[in-house]
């Protein structure tokens, strides 16, 4: 920009340049919870890291979340950004002033940009607390104290205020495609998540116990029902705009639709992408610097292997891996744990989601094949179901040694040359004429309890992994792949589930039958007379609420 130096607002919003640096600079406040993300919390100013700040502490609780530690606190709700508000006010209240500076339509396009920005991050806001203060002026700081304290809004309004924000930026804001900014399409991603989103909070809140609370029965927290239509319908004209007139395709650039899930979200050029996060390259020597880069593949891999920092900090739980179709039968028909030929066919009936999601035993990344074990039984003639007592060291297949653990990935199980023989399609090694197998696997698990770099659920994320990593630099804060913040498969599932409520389930069966064709599953059709089913009960101790299977089916395809 010029001119170099000190910038007056005649500088920042008399010029188009001026005035995307401006914008620039909020950006990087927006609501979007990436690699930098803590569920413990929340968002760091600016949305970067120090040289060392606990960098691995996201991957970590994340980790302690999926397999149950009772002494995380996932609040996440630091995000209190009514300063950025501020900001976009600002620009908002005094861009007419340079109006004739600019074409209307260009001066409408930037004023729509404003709006998306400020949607996006009060939504952020009225996501986490519900019916907040409403300020779309620049206030005083010199006004008296009364003036300043805001009464709260009710979250109806505050979705509404939302919305009518987005209405205008989807109107009025460019429709040329940019995977790093605001456009019409962005909007219109951003209005079809955040209206379901209200929709929902609107129907299911009857379900909470929130009666006889001042903030319920003053509408702070929760939507009263009856205006569960309106935000569903919010959400399906966004949806249905963007599906039919916007440049989008669903990604199938691989016939191994494996591959084709897992570089959907790494591929730049994916014409299914609406809008990225970007991280910028940097100097990784700089130890004084902030950071713009994450952790991702030098977290999820496991050291030394693959990563060259601390290594695997969270793993997919069992509850994520029987959420996807496939999920491999553990016990045969007669009650015996199932066997396979080999470790690496418990992959065989996996979905191909599944399989781009996670790595399993026999899966290969730079060279290096994943190898999960949690020990070794010498023999094993009982049901499964005595497995649960594996920690009881007098269950009869504990005991005389038949069950082997280590926390040493060298401890080795040797035997003859003959019983060599007779093994086939495990790790069989030799050394010096003796033959062994290690008892636990490279990968883990070990007999301790932490959880670092230690698999603890028998599969490590593959999700958001950069295969083209240099090896050997995999390090902290060294990764750069983009966060996917929309694409148009959420699209056709918010449009799918909110055509679902609304009663035109031909069209939710639709565009269910896109996703799950694009994905390698098997289509099943949506019934017109589904059953009530309760989703989740967690001992009878969680709010539930009735939900038809079907409604059940189009939520589990996220």
């Amino acid at each position: 920009m010029e001119p170099k130096g000190q910038f007056t607002e005649a500088e920042f919003f008399g010029t188009e340049a001026g005035v995307q640096t401006y914008f620039a600079g909020l950006y990087g406040w927006l609501p979007i919870e990436d690699f930098h993300y803590q569920q413990n919390n929340g968002y760091r100013p600016g949305d970067a890291w120090g040289t060392w700040e606990s960098p691995k502490q996201q991957q970590a609780t994340m980790s302690a979340e999926y397999v149950g530690d009772p002494q995380v606190n996932n609040n996440g709700n630091d995000y209190w950004r009514y300063d950025r508000i501020r900001d976009v006010n600002m620009f908002i209240n005094n861009f007419e002033k340079y109006k004739d500076l600019y074409t209307e339509k260009k001066y409408n396009e930037l004023l729509g940009e404003a709006r998306f920005l400020r949607a996006f991050i009060f939504s952020g806001m009225v996501k986490r607390y519900g019916g907040i203060p409403i300020i779309s002026e620049v206030q005083d700081p010199m006004a008296d104290v009364e003036t300043l304290r805001v009464k709260r809004d009710t979250e109806y309004d505050c979705y509404k205020f939302i919305y009518e924000d987005l209405k205008f930026a989807s109107e009025n804001m460019t429709e040329k495609a940019d995977k790093y900014r605001g456009t019409k399409w962005t909007a219109l991603a951003l209005q079809s998540r955040l209206m379901l989103y209200a929709a929902t909070i609107a129907k299911y809140t009857q379900y909470v116990p929130f009666a006889g609370e001042e903030a319920y029965e003053k509408g702070l927290a929760g939507i009263d029902a009856s205006k569960a239509n309106e935000f569903f319908q919010y959400s399906y004209d966004a949806s249905k705009k963007l599906i039919e007139s916007g440049p989008y395709q669903l990604y199938k650039n691989y016939s191994d639709l494996a591959v084709n899930f897992h570089e959907m979200l790494l591929d730049t050029d994916s014409k299914e992408t609406i809008f990225f996060k970007n991280y910028l390259h940097h100097d990784l020597f700089n130890r004084n610097a902030y950071l713009i880069g994450h952790n991702w593949d030098a977290l999820m891999l496991p050291n030394p292997s693959m990563s060259n920092f601390v290594g695997a900090q969270a793993y997919p739980s069992l509850t994520t891996m029987q959420s996807f179709e496939g999920f491999p039968d553990l016990v045969a028909e007669d009650g015996t744990p199932k066997r396979w030929d080999s470790p690496a066919d418990i992959k065989n009936s996996m979905e191909p989601r599944m399989r781009g999601s996670m790595f399993f035993n026999g899966d290969v990344f730079q060279d290096v094949t994943f190898e999960m074990r949690r020990g070794l039984y010498k023999t094993f003639p009982w049901q499964a179901n005595v497995v649960k007592d594996g920690l009881n060291n007098e269950s009869p297949h504990n005991t005389n040694n038949n069950r082997l653990l280590s926390n040493d990935y060298n401890t080795r199980y040797t035997f003859s040359a003959q019983e060599a023989a007779n093994i086939h399609n495990i790790n069989v090694k030799e050394d010096g004429g003796t033959y062994y197998i290690n008892v636990i696997g490279a990968h883990g698990t070990r007999t301790s309890t932490g959880r670092e770099n230690n698999c603890l659920t028998g599969a490590y994320v593959q999700k958001y992994i950069n295969p083209k990593m240099e090896k050997g630099k995999i390090i902290e804060h060294a990764s750069f792949q983009p966060w996917v913040a929309f694409r148009l498969g959420e699209v056709y599932l918010n449009h799918a589930e909110a055509a679902y409520e609304l009663g035109y389930k031909d069209e939710a069966n639709t565009y269910i039958r896109k996703i799950r064709e694009r994905a390698g599953c098997e289509n099943l059709d949506i019934s017109n007379d589904p059953a009530d089913v309760i989703p989740w009960d967690y001992e009878k101790t969680t709010t539930v609420y009735p939900i038809d299977v079907e409604l059940q089916f189009i939520r589990d395809e996220r």
